[in-house]
């Protein structure tokens, strides 16, 4: 085994390994003399156990970081590992969530992080069944999507907060014309990955194929129109690729106004060289009747910075003063803003910035969580 200094670290570590006469380097795998079937084998075995761990390492060494020397650097972590900051987080979310008692040793890093999000008690009940009957992961994900549609006979009535559940069950429960403002950010129907997809992203936004946005949407609007007041505003984040399908859907409830532009100061990365950088996101303007603006006149060109990288929480999060100008804009103190696609809690921290109520709902545990930790911060 040789030793190397790699580029960007400041350790010498161990360039190659050798794993029954198979040569490991940066390189890729090359063979020692002439291995045999069994070291062929017993090599691929050796990768296997790799493959299925090292997600779980670099979680776990994130966790001590954090239990040891406080927050963790992100900056350090991605030196030392060459991952991005939105990846690190991901590994870190997963092994905090499934510990090691609770790892199954058959199953891939990508099946734990799948029920990563469930209560313990259905976490542990899928992973013993996935391991005891050798699930793929396709079908870990189909019997976890059967399980999320049982819904209770009778849905618990609402109140004002931040809640974990499905939009279109607690929605029905809320008196009709009890919402002021309904301010958004549902699934872009675009399958939303990190910038960085050679290497595994956020755990993938529920709903977040076109068909499911557009069925899970629908059914929400529906809903909403009735919780609606008579003279209120809804603003919906939306993509330019999806827009043109999500309009009419809007349209099928309410009056659409205008379609805002939010120029968020800075641009994606991407192939810049093939095509513009994207430095704008769309949000659709609508009413329940007609209700003027509050305050001076506004142009549909909003620019406020996005959430810069290393403080995002998830992975389309949206700025706290631009949530905050458009509440200001349609909304009182005191009134009802509502967000059924609320993700990690940014419209009801700002609605609580800005002396409203709100209602927020949240279908992802992992989002919530964190939802649930801004929120105790900003109390």
């Amino acid at each position: 085994m040789n030793e190397k200094t790699f580029p960007g670290s400041a350790h010498t570590i161990q360039a190659e390994f050798l794993i029954s006469s198979f040569r490991l380097d940066k390189n890729g795998l090359s063979p020692v003399g002439t291995p045999s079937f069994a070291e062929w084998v017993e090599c691929g075995q050796y990768l296997n156990a790799v493959e299925k761990s090292v997600q779980f390492w670099i979680g776990d060494w994130l966790l001590y970081g954090e239990k040891h020397f406080g927050k963790v650097r992100y900056d350090t972590a991605i030196l030392e590992t060459g991952l991005d900051y939105q990846t690190l987080r991901d590994y870190k979310w997963v092994a905090s969530r499934v510990p090691p008692p609770e790892r199954r040793e058959t199953l891939s890093f990508h099946h734990h992080k799948e029920v990563a999000d469930l209560p313990i008690e259905k976490r542990s009940e899928l992973l013993t069944q996935a391991q005891k009957e050798a699930w793929p992961l396709l079908k870990l994900k189909q019997v976890k999507f059967l399980l999320s549609q049982v819904r209770p006979p009778f849905a618990k009535k609402v109140v004002p907060g931040f809640h974990l559940g499905d939009c279109t069950t607690l929605l029905t429960t809320l008196p009709d014309a009890s919402i002021d403002l309904l301010l958004t950010d549902p699934p872009y129907g675009i399958a939303y990955e990190s910038e960085h997809r050679e290497v595994n992203p956020f755990a993938k936004i529920e709903n977040d194929v076109l068909e499911e946005t557009l069925t899970v949407l629908d059914t929400a609007l529906s809903v909403c129109e009735k919780k609606l007041k008579l003279n209120s505003h809804i603003y919906i984040f939306t993509s330019w690729k999806t827009y043109p399908v999500i309009l009419p859907l809007v349209a099928k409830y309410f009056t659409v106004s205008d379609l805002l532009v939010w120029e968020k100061n800075n641009w994606t990365s991407g192939d810049l060289d093939a095509n513009f950088g994207q430095i704008h996101e769309l949000i659709l303007f609508a009413q329940k009747g007609q209700k003027p603006l509050n305050g001076k006149s506004s142009s549909n060109l909003l620019a406020f910075s996005r959430v810069p990288e290393n403080g995002r929480n998830h992975p389309t999060e949206k700025p706290l003063p631009l949530l905050e100008f458009l509440i200001e804009k349609s909304s009182n103190v005191g009134d009802m803003v509502c967000d059924p696609f609320a993700g990690v809690a940014s419209t009801c921290v700002a609605a609580k910035n800005k002396g409203r109520q709100f209602l927020g709902i949240e279908i992802a545990e992992q989002w919530y969580q964190y939802g649930v930790h801004r929120l105790t911060a900003h109390s």
